[in-house]
């Protein structure tokens, strides 16, 4: 781990799906070197507790992804953030004691724990200041935090130095001077494209979506939540699965149509299943076809239409 780093902490039956949207965004915007999940950052055969203190300990910022599991609450037995070895307890009272900024990151309207809830050393936790990460408003929130991200990891958007005005001078004359020869040389004529060389237009598929769906099993109706960006044929953002935003991964755009993947965990399989999706732009509607694979059951494709909810088209 590199120096301004930032430590996702979350309780894997509680909020794996938001935890790996949370850390696709930030490695998008700060670089994945400096984001640690332990999904992707703790090698097979690795002490799992040696590495997370390490973690801990490399990190500036460690970001606590709270929902309605994390205690880990159980029937007729103390919640699993009582117990010492906890992994999230170890995570957390890590960052408190080295005296690190902690934001804790509410899922979905979950309030704040209470310290009566915690351990002695978790009990710092209810003083620091949290965020919200709610599936309605995710691309206004997933923005938030990053803005809390580069504030608490020392980053800054880099300014222009202010010119010295003969400098800004000569470059206006340079802008003039260009512009005229622009014009003075351009064709009366479009210009032909050339032989074997096409360019392909983005659709405008940018903003907030939202479909009706219902997946190959029973009972299983979800109103899930797209949110798409990007430019060019480069495509970002989060798809919600079971009403859950995971990031994209492997996003793109050829004309009129987008395809990605997103991943989630099913209890008892032995990787992560993975969710294929395509959709074709008509009109003001996207037409997906879903393909879920890996996991413990076989799917059939799922086809389903999102409308607009934002974003100019």
């Amino acid at each position: 781990m590199r120096p301004n780093s930032i430590f996702i902490s979350y309780r894997r039956d509680d909020s794996a799906g938001y935890a790996r949207a949370v850390y696709d965004e930030l490695a998008r915007r700060f670089g994945a070197e400096r984001v640690f999940m332990d999904v992707d950052d703790i090698a097979a055969g690795e002490a799992f507790a040696d590495v997370i203190r390490r973690a801990v300990g490399e990190s500036t910022l460690l970001l606590v992804l709270i929902g309605r599991r994390w205690l880990g609450e159980r029937e007729g037995q103390p919640a699993r953030i009582t117990e010492a070895g906890d992994f999230v307890r170890i995570e957390v009272a890590a960052a408190l004691a080295k005296g690190m900024r902690v934001i804790p990151l509410l899922l979905d309207g979950m309030p704040m724990p209470t310290a009566s809830q915690l351990p002695e050393d978790l009990r710092a936790l209810v003083g620091r200041n949290a965020l919200e990460l709610d599936n309605d408003r995710y691309a206004a929130d997933i923005e938030r935090l990053a803005a809390a991200v580069r504030e608490a990891i020392g980053e800054r958007v880099a300014s222009a130095r202010p010119r010295a005005p003969w400098i800004a001078g000569v470059a206006v004359a340079i802008a003039f001077g260009a512009l005229a020869l622009f014009w003075s040389l351009r064709p009366s004529a479009p210009v032909a494209p050339v032989a074997g060389i096409s360019v392909a237009v983005r659709a405008a598929v940018n903003g907030e979506w939202q479909a009706a769906l219902e997946y190959d099993w029973p009972n299983a109706r979800y109103t899930e939540r797209f949110v798409l960006g990007g430019e060019g044929r480069e495509l970002h953002g989060s798809a919600s699965f079971l009403g859950v935003p995971r990031g994209m991964l492997e996003g793109a755009t050829e004309g009129d149509a987008l395809r990605f993947i997103t991943r989630t965990q099913e209890s008892g399989a032995a990787a992560d299943v993975v969710h294929r999706y395509r959709a074709r732009l008509v009109g003001d509607e996207l037409r997906f076809v879903m393909q879920t694979e890996g996991g413990n059951s076989t799917h059939v494709p799922v086809e389903f239409t999102a409308r607009r909810v934002t974003g100019k088209p």
